[in-house]
């Protein structure tokens, strides 16, 4: 369930103007390749070197994780998802802590806030993918699955399959037929992770941006002059959240719906809009599975989580998206330190209660704000 939406950095806000302080420059780089999208880093920095020296750290840990948390491939020396499911209903598999916390994680999420997001369903999201991935070969027109094959599917989908053991830190999936995917759950754990370590070593600022999941931290090193959508933007970070641009969204003239201000919040968007195909009649099919109903969700064309965790927004980015509005609205206010943004399918924005037009947010078309 990999999400590629992306959380267009506003790059523009970060152009080099006014008084340096301590001689801090803009530096940015790009990755390209790690979970299937590319990743974008910036940060001030006093020099070359110690940027280079970040994006060493970023880079390894970006490979790694991304291979930790596959299943398609494997590696050499290395037990990852898809070795787990190699071996469902065989034997445990020792995995490294990073995997063994993702899924528990992912697990208890699953109990405790949402069970939309089910990392067992790994057996019904691959019909999808397998389905998708046939019609990108015809020009993004392909068949559906058959309610037959997603019910035969969905027959092996118990997330109490998945049989941790902390001790000796193996997994073990009781059920030959059981799939784990964590496409729902990795990249903003990975982000997180790599946030963390930043940190850790001294990083004191920076927005790290790879596939629909930002995390910030800390603010600008140069006030940026000029106009702005918001006058925070001057010493805060700001992200855009992105504009289908299609349907009731075709209209809009900017790559944006919304500018964000953050300073240590992560923000991850889910949607609709580019992982899909469409059936002979234009009926689009995308990558987020209901549960419920084994086929895509249709309520919205994306939604887009605010908070501290960049693993948890990953999370809820996908459960508000497979639930009814009010449900999701429920749930977000349920939650400390959780705002969300919801692009409905008529061109409509609605927020939770904590963003506000031209405080923390700013909504580029008014006339979208429900």
């Amino acid at each position: 369930m990999k999400k590629i939406i992306k959380i267009i950095l506003i790059i523009s806000l970060f152009v080099l103007t006014g008084c340096q302080k301590d001689s801090y420059e803009l530096y940015s780089k790009t990755f390209v390749g790690a979970f299937d999208t590319v990743t974008q880093y910036l940060s001030y920095c006093q020099s070359q070197d110690e940027f280079d020296e970040q994006c060493e750290l970023i880079d390894e840990q970006l490979n790694y994780y991304d291979k930790l948390f596959d299943k398609y491939s494997n590696y050499d020396n290395m037990n990852n998802v898809k070795t787990i499911n190699d071996n469902a209903g065989v034997e445990a598999v020792s995995v490294d802590q990073a995997l063994l916390d993702l899924i528990s994680l992912s697990i208890e999420r699953n109990q405790t806030i949402s069970s939309k997001v089910n990392i067992a369903m790994g057996s019904v999201i691959e019909i999808w993918h397998e389905y998708r991935e046939e019609a990108e070969s015809n020009d993004g027109v392909g068949e559906v699955p058959t309610d037959e094959e997603l019910n035969e599917a969905a027959k092996h989908i118990d997330i109490n399959s998945i049989i941790i053991d902390e001790e000796n830190s193996t997994i073990y999936i009781d059920d030959k037929d059981v799939s784990i995917d964590v496409g729902a759950t990795a990249k903003g754990y990975a982000i997180e992770l790599i946030k963390q370590a930043l940190i850790e070593s001294g990083v004191d600022n920076f927005l790290l941006s790879g596939g629909g999941n930002v995390a910030s931290y800390g603010t600008r090193k140069i006030t940026k002059e000029g106009d702005f959508y918001l006058d925070e933007c001057a010493e805060k970070f700001c992200v855009g959240i992105e504009s289908p641009q299609d349907g009731n969204y075709a209209d809009s003239e900017q790559e944006n719906e919304a500018v964000l201000v953050v300073q240590g919040e992560s923000i991850v968007t889910s949607g609709d809009y580019q992982r899909y195909y469409e059936d002979i009649d234009g009926v689009r099919y995308h990558h987020l599975i209901d549960l419920d109903t084994l086929y895509p969700a249709v309520y919205f064309r994306s939604v887009s989580i605010v908070c501290e965790d960049s693993g948890l927004a990953d999370f809820l980015s996908s459960a508000v998206f497979l639930m009814e509005y009010e449900d999701g609205l429920e749930l977000v206010d349920s939650l400390d330190g959780v705002e969300a943004i919801w692009l409905l399918e008529d061109g409509k924005i609605k927020m939770s209660s904590g963003l506000h037009d031209n405080e923390n947010i700013y909504i580029i078309n008014k006339d979208r704000i429900e």
